[in-house]
């Protein structure tokens, strides 16, 4: 069951990153990742409510952490979304976001065994494969970013973003997996209101328009819905297996980033890509054996 709520989280997750990049191509960043953050406090308040557990301060506290490192890193992710092909600014986030909460489950001395180790290294092959270049599309709808595939190849303007959130969103994951087994649901509501906090915080300072775009509405609920139920089924799976095998399983999300942005943005596939996915679900079978 923890593997198969890793996979779950990882298809939700991808789900989400790519609603939120649209978003971003028709609304400023900031603004649509701060209603992104409001949206999703509702259904994880319902969550909390309803699921049994223990509500302890220390769980408070890394929910917190979580939300902060997470708000900023998801803000970002849609910044290199937005202004790259999305078939490569996620896996690359991904690519550096699954380093942190392996080598912090390493370390911290979990030892899952030779062939979900190999499994590891397999993942993380199949997200640099994943991350290769695919062919730019010959058409692509303007009112999605106004530019060509071959117009949003990436540059160091994408790069630093992607790195910084790439990092980000692995301490989100590690501050998540520090959540104690048996908790409530609300150390997800600190965390998703500590985010909502921190970038409506930022919003304010740049003096930005607080309404979203009217084209941004349905990305951001759906974005909003799909992220909150990743991190649930994260935060069930990560307590239940070790972090750096369930890390690894939800930083696979980019397979489901990038069939999405093949379908809708009709960014082609590349060699390198296919090879990618492939690897992605030996890694998935190696992981499912610890």
């Amino acid at each position: 069951m923890p593997f198969l709520m890793a996979l779950a989280s990882s298809v939700l997750y991808g789900v989400a990153d790519f609603l939120g990049g649209i978003g971003s191509r028709r609304g400023h960043v900031v603004v649509v990742t701060a209603w992104f953050q409001v949206a999703g406090v509702l259904p994880l308040v319902i969550y909390a409510a309803l699921a049994p557990g223990i509500t302890r301060p220390e769980d408070m506290f890394w929910g917190a952490a979580a939300g902060l490192t997470g708000g900023i890193g998801v803000m970002l992710l849609y910044h290199a979304l937005a202004s790259g092909v999305v078939s490569t600014a996620a896996p690359l986030v991904s690519m550096i976001a699954l380093t942190v909460p392996v080598a912090f489950g390493l370390v911290g001395g979990e030892r899952p065994g030779v062939w979900p180790l190999v499994g590891i290294a397999l993942g993380c092959v199949a997200v640099m494969l994943i991350s290769a270049h695919g062919e730019p599309a010959a058409v692509e709808p303007r009112g999605l970013g106004g530019l060509s595939g071959g117009q949003r190849r990436m540059d160091f303007a994408v790069l630093g973003p992607a790195f910084a959130a790439g990092v980000l969103i692995g301490l989100f994951l590690v501050c998540l997996g520090r959540v104690q087994p048996g908790s409530s649901g609300w150390p997800l509501v600190m965390g998703r209101a500590t985010a909502t906090v921190c970038v409506f915080g930022l919003l304010f300072a740049r003096r930005l328009p607080l309404r979203p775009p009217a084209g941004t509405h349905a990305p951001i609920l759906g974005g909003a819905i799909t992220d909150v139920s990743a991190n649930v089924f994260y935060l069930l799976a990560v307590q239940r297996a070790p972090m750096s095998l369930i890390a690894t399983l939800v930083s696979l999300a980019p397979a489901t980033t990038v069939v999405l942005a093949q379908l809708v943005l009709r960014e082609k596939l590349g060699t390198a890509q296919r090879w990618g996915v492939a690897l992605a679900l030996v890694a998935v079978v190696l992981l499912s054996r610890g």
